[in-house]
């Protein structure tokens, strides 16, 4: 099949979120199945290049998009990398931008009022720009072959799928063209902050074009919803089958998104994200990035431990960390034996929807009840969430260290030094941060909700409700005292069993085949048969 993948990230080339390892695996993963693959991205300030093979532009072909009543002309670009063409949307509104979604430090710098880490001021226009663009690009510059699948990764892309319904109604050349294309719309978050909406009916116009009787499905309140408007005109997926129960049950915070999909009678099918093992994998140091090789699968963790008596000398210590864009709050003694502690760790986004608080008070109770652990915290995200961690670290300094900021070497070296990890999200898509600790030999202990259900409670890891701090304690209490008792080596038949079950289940040339199967199914007209 021929499938264009649309997203503004991409694992390699612009990366932000968990969208980019998704949208990059997918794609691989395709093309190695034989399928002519095609990604649509910006290209932005911070684009990686590096990696981009044939890298050429195509000039002489522009395209114009009316935004506002406003001509913006846009270019293309096009590379290769790993059997999938990419296709750069160039326009200076991208041009300049620092970092996918938000602000950068150095922008502003530039401009006070362009505070690091907020959203682009200018988020609906680039949006719509994005998509807008893809749309004349199979106008104007396709070699003739239309697309079978037109796959749109999140918000920020869902409107895709009714430009095209769009163009097929007012242009026969596009309906030719289209006419036996079909579109998948993937809700990577849901939640409260993320669905890219229009504030009113009137901003929707003005950016769409598209006509009131396609964007009165979207409404959601007085907002416009992209997701909604889309699911007329698409097969709506999320990254796994529980979060999908949740968002169609209303289980789940979705800003009003659960009631307006059950008003509309959509369904959404949940296909559970897969993982490059090829990127992580701890038997080989240059995919891993981490000093020592180690294979879990195996029961060989030798290197693991070694990894983490280097994290704890080198990162963790006392004296201040050297190491870019990294600022190190607290520090883990090394006075007493590193072997008689557990190491308990999270990484990832550091939001209020991760469960920052619950985890903070769960591991300060841990503390008070005098328990053998150490802590170790790393990632950036929200103020206030990011000063909870550096304030609950100092306090606790000698026990706790937080490693705000992001490297992907201490990114990971956090996690493969921990014998547990923590994931006490109010709410989780799909997760990627247990598949890497699993990966890495360290066991996962997460709160019972969405993606993070794939996790077999008490085989490869451990789930728990609700998501309290007492509860979340009382897990993690037990673990400790088990290892405690009876040694490190008392989990290591579970940390080969979770190590070899996620590569088994898992890997994304595995999960490409329910999206092949999935594509296969809209293409000849049946209907998904893919639980929900």
């Amino acid at each position: 099949m021929n499938v264009w993948l649309v997203s503004r990230e991409y694992a390699g080339i612009a990366e932000a979120g968990g969208v980019k390892n998704v949208a990059c695996s997918l794609a691989e993963s395709l093309a190695r199945l034989g399928h002519t693959v095609t990604l649509f991205i910006p290209l932005y300030g911070c684009t990686d290049l590096s990696s981009a093979e044939a890298f050429c532009c195509f000039w002489r072909n522009p395209v114009t998009v009316c935004i506002q009543g406003k001509r913006q002309v846009v270019s293309f670009a096009r590379g290769m990398l790993s059997g999938v063409e990419i296709v750069f949307v160039c326009h200076k509104s991208f041009a300049e931008k620092k970092a996918v979604y938000t602000y950068t430090k150095e922008e502003q710098a530039a401009n006070p009022l362009h505070r690091q880490g907020e959203g682009h001021e200018d988020t609906v226009f680039l949006n719509i720009l994005f998509q807008k663009s893809v749309v004349r690009y199979a106008v104007s510059c396709h070699n003739g072959e239309s697309p079978d699948i037109v796959h749109c990764q999140d918000a920020p892309a869902a409107l895709l799928p009714a430009f095209l319904q769009h163009e097929r109604e007012l242009s026969p050349q596009m309906g030719r063209f289209f006419s036996g294309t079909k579109c998948v719309v993937t809700i990577h978050n849901a939640g409260p902050g993320y669905h890219h909406a229009f504030k009113d009916m009137a901003e929707a116009e003005s950016f769409t074009d598209l006509p009131k009787s396609m964007l009165s499905d979207g409404q959601n309140g007085t907002c416009v919803e992209p997701f909604l408007i889309s699911a007329r005109y698409a097969c709506m997926t999320t990254v796994s089958p529980e979060y999908a129960r949740e968002i169609l049950s209303g289980k789940t915070d979705t800003a009003g998104l659960s009631q307006q999909f059950r008003r509309l009678g959509v369904k959404i099918i949940g296909i559970t994200n897969g993982i490059d093992f090829s990127k992580y994998e701890p038997s080989d140091t240059s995919r891993s990035l981490l000093p020592f090789s180690f294979d879990p699968g195996k029961r060989e963790l030798a290197g693991k431990y070694e990894c983490r008596n280097l994290f704890l000398e080198k990162y963790a210590s006392s004296e201040s960390i050297q190491e870019k864009g990294i600022v190190q709050f607290g520090h883990i003694s090394t006075e007493a034996d590193p072997d008689s502690f557990a190491y308990i760790a999270y990484h990832g986004r550091v939001v209020q929807q991760k469960g920052i608080e619950v985890m903070v008070k769960a591991c300060g109770l841990l503390l008070e009840k005098g328990l053998a652990v150490r802590f170790i915290f790393a990632g950036q995200g929200s103020v206030k969430q990011e000063q909870l961690l550096a304030d609950f670290a100092v306090r606790h300094s000698g026990s706790c260290v937080y490693l705000k900021g992001y490297s992907k070497l201490l990114a990971r070296l956090s996690v493969a030094s921990a014998d547990f990890s923590l994931h006490p999200s109010w709410f989780e898509p799909c997760g990627l941060e247990d598949f890497i600790a699993q990966t890495f030999g360290t066991l996962p202990v997460a709160h019972a909700t969405g993606g993070l259900c794939k996790i077999v409670d008490d085989e490869t890891g451990y789930l728990y409700a609700p998501n309290t701090p007492e509860e979340l304690s009382s897990v993690l209490e037990s673990l400790v005292q088990l290892q405690r008792r009876a040694g490190r080596g008392i989990f290591t038949g579970m940390i080969s069993y979770a190590a070899r079950y996620i590569r088994e289940t898992y890997s994304w040339d595995r999960v490409a085949l329910d999206y092949e199967s999935l594509y296969r199914q809209l293409k000849f007209g049946r209907e998904p048969c893919f639980s929900s």
